[in-house]
């Protein structure tokens, strides 16, 4: 499988692969960044997170476009046309291919995650988000900013600990210690 940036650029097959492995985590907060469109996929990697993000999506033609007589229609938009060749050119137009997009990429989430589609039509919802300080933002630049400034890398030292501890191996743990009771 091909998979391409949104200006059509082949993806590396070794940065997927390192994408796939820092994303198959049954606790999401367990890595450090965190993408909140889909809330499926998270990494340690800025660069993996940006090409997630970047990453060309699709949907089932019947779920954005219906052709009802001899409209044309774009569900996502809300678009109606009767000329095919101006519902072709609104398929190129950025608010269109924008849209689809994110609605491919809130759908990667599954059903769940679908409460989100109805936040599609508000504008740019926040996208990304940092675990260790519960930061989000929308932009992948604001996140690297953010990894700089010193409160990330107080909350970074008091994240990692518990990540490489996490609760339930914690409280494994702690079951195995021989508790004395001094009278």
């Amino acid at each position: 499988m091909d998979v391409r940036l949104g200006g059509g650029q082949l993806v590396n097959e070794e940065l997927m692969t390192l994408g796939e492995t820092l994303s198959q985590t049954s606790d999401p907060s367990l890595k450090l960044f965190q993408c909140a469109v889909c809330n499926r996929f998270t990494t340690d990697n800025l660069d993996v997170l940006g090409m997630h993000m970047g990453a060309e999506r699709s949907l089932p033609e019947e779920e954005w476009r219906a052709v009802v007589g001899d409209s044309h229609q774009c569900k996502l938009c809300h678009y109606t046309t009767q000329l095919k060749a101006n519902f072709q050119l609104h398929c190129k137009t950025d608010k269109h291919v924008q849209k689809y997009q994110l609605v491919a990429h809130i759908k990667e989430g599954g059903k769940g995650n679908e409460w989100r589609l109805k936040c599609v039509a508000i504008g740019n919802p926040v996208h990304l988000k940092c675990n260790a300080c519960d930061y989000y933002t929308n932009s992948l630049e604001k996140l690297r900013m953010h990894t700089v400034n010193t409160r990330h890398e107080a909350s970074l030292k008091l994240y990692k600990p518990m990540v490489i501890l996490s609760w339930p191996l914690l409280l494994d743990l702690l079951a195995h210690i021989p508790m004395t009771v001094s009278h």
